[in-house]
């Protein structure tokens, strides 16, 4: 263990989660006071500053001359990897088919979804444009993401404890990495870590997690832009 490996792990527990949370707060506060929100923008800056933190993650563990496999980089194969993937692409099409049901929602209803939505909508997708620039953002998360918070964390906090409490944590770390979405959305993203955090220690490759993070942002984008397309989300003063 390394220097480097604590400094990313204050970096992920605390200073990220601080750090996106009052950037969000600032956004939404320019939002209600009738400032323009530029999706476009704030989808490259996220893409820079993940593919950033991968890179220096990349540059450390070469330094360190480290096995890459340690990170879950590794040819993917075995029965379990194969019937997870089956199971997985089942769940993904499922989810998929509810696209198509927000296109068939009235102009109440889908009033009602976006004040469920909140502030989160502020970030999410409006036009085609947004959308595909969202799914940018989301083969970024799907990649980064998923090698620090399953490759790395797991690693990291494997050597202090069990496999089943370095899921758990590292899940906890994975919500907090989302506190701009409230505690609902820390509880609920902690929830997706921990999936994936078991689809990465059954399947023992990285790939697999990769995948479904990725094509289950693209499908949330895309339920959110057949529910906000061509609008702006009513902030909370105006629904």
């Amino acid at each position: 263990m390394h220097l480097i490996d604590h400094l990313f792990i204050v970096l992920l527990f605390f200073v990220q989660p601080v750090y996106g949370w009052l950037s969000f707060r600032k956004l939404v506060a320019a939002a209600r006071a009738g400032e323009h929100i530029d999706r476009l923008a704030l989808y490259r800056e996220t893409t820079w500053i993940e593919w950033l933190a991968l890179l220096v993650l990349f540059a450390s563990w070469a330094w360190l001359a480290r096995d890459f496999s340690q990170l879950g980089l590794s040819v993917p194969g075995g029965a379990a990897f194969w019937w997870l993937l089956l199971a997985c692409c089942g769940a993904l099409a499922l989810l998929a088919v509810s696209v198509n049901r927000m296109r068939t929602l009235d102009a109440d209803e889908r009033q009602r979804y976006a004040r469920q939505i909140g502030d989160i909508g502020l970030f999410l997708p409006i036009n085609r444009r947004e959308l595909r620039r969202f799914y940018g953002v989301s083969i970024t998360a799907g990649i980064v993401e998923e090698i620090i918070f399953r490759g790395f964390v797991l690693w990291y906090l494997g050597t202090f404890m069990p496999v089943w409490a370095a899921i758990v944590l590292s899940s906890l770390a994975f919500g907090l990495a989302h506190s701009y979405q409230g505690i609902q959305g820390i509880g609920r993203t902690a929830a997706v870590g921990a999936g994936l955090g078991m689809l990465y220690v059954v399947s023992g490759s990285i790939w697999l997690p990769i995948a479904v993070h990725a094509l289950f942002d693209m499908i949330q984008g895309a339920q959110a832009r057949e529910l906000l397309r061509d609008r702006d989300l009513p902030t909370p003063e105006t629904v």
